[in-house]
């Protein structure tokens, strides 16, 4: 990491409603369910349900099952994700839904570098977009999510010392992720810590850790020139987030946020990394402790 994002806080910014509209979105997509980029969530379906109905009751039902269909692979599906990165809020993103992406300017959007590999994913992507635009008056009918800033900020700040990657990150929450959490860059999305649908808080912090693990080992991958596939960045991951865990004595609440992932659960032994992978674990151990 750069010296000057390690001297940095991590800040905890204001939700923004346009992503948290695609996951809610993406969080009906039960044929997704096996793919390790999903958003899938029952629970999460069931606090949308209890609220504005059956999802088949409006054109949600019908769009979740057609993008189950043709978004078929992990990477498919992430790459399909990053239309939550493209607009700053609902608004934005309702001026210009009348147009596909390909014809939208750098003024229409939030990043426009991702315009071009987002048009690159054709129906699927615009298919997920129209699905947000048909549920936003749904959507927003949902209570407001209650996001305690000032202690979560706190929280986030004493989880640096466990994951160094959180420093200089924007960190923000999303009910929608509930479970889950992305990093791109500085971002880090992670759930609202809640009592309906939940999760709690120590869930929040602990995938905001590895969240910020994945990002720190990027970092560290691009200040050597090495580079290692996604996949196998979650992995390191999940094995530094653990040596870390253990080493303060806390491996007991690690094991605990990692029982939420799917079977079979990504390994916490080094052994289990290919040679790339641990010179990757044992370059960031060098880096940050």
């Amino acid at each position: 990491m750069s010296q000057h994002a390690a001297q940095r806080e991590p800040t905890l910014v204001p939700s923004n409603s346009w992503p948290d509209l695609v996951f809610h979105v993406l969080a009906h997509v039960a044929r997704s369910a096996h793919l390790p980029a999903s958003i899938y969530d029952p629970i999460y379906v069931g606090f949308v349900e209890q609220r504005l109905g059956p999802a088949r009751e409006r054109p949600l039902g019908e769009d979740a099952v057609v993008l189950g269909r043709v978004i078929r692979s992990h990477e498919a599906l992430a790459r399909v994700q990053l239309l939550a990165w493209l607009f700053d809020s609902v608004e934005q993103a309702s001026a210009c839904a009348r147009r596909d992406l390909g014809a939208l300017g750098s003024s229409d959007v939030a990043e426009p570098a991702l315009l071009a590999p987002l048009a690159l994913e054709g129906p699927p992507v615009e298919i997920l977009r129209c699905a947000a635009e048909l549920e936003r008056a749904a959507y927003e009918r949902l209570p407001a999510a209650p996001v305690e800033h000032d202690s979560l900020a706190q929280a986030l700040r004493d989880a640096a010392g466990l994951a160094p990657g959180l420093r200089g990150a924007e960190i923000m929450a999303l009910r929608a992720l509930r479970l889950r959490g992305r990093v791109r860059g500085s971002s880090i999305w992670v759930g609202v810590p809640c009592a309906d649908p939940g999760p709690d808080l120590g869930h929040v912090l602990w995938q905001a850790k590895h969240e910020a693990t994945v990002r720190e080992i990027g970092l560290t991958l691009a200040a050597s020139g090495a580079q290692l596939a996604e996949r196998s960045v979650e992995a390191v991951a999940v094995v530094l987030l653990a040596q870390r865990a253990v080493e303060a004595g806390r491996g007991a609440e690690h094991a605990c946020w990692l029982d939420h992932l799917a079977s079979p659960k990504p390994s916490i032994d080094p052994a289990a990394l290919d040679p790339a992978e641990l010179h990757a674990l044992a370059e960031c151990r060098r880096s940050n402790g």
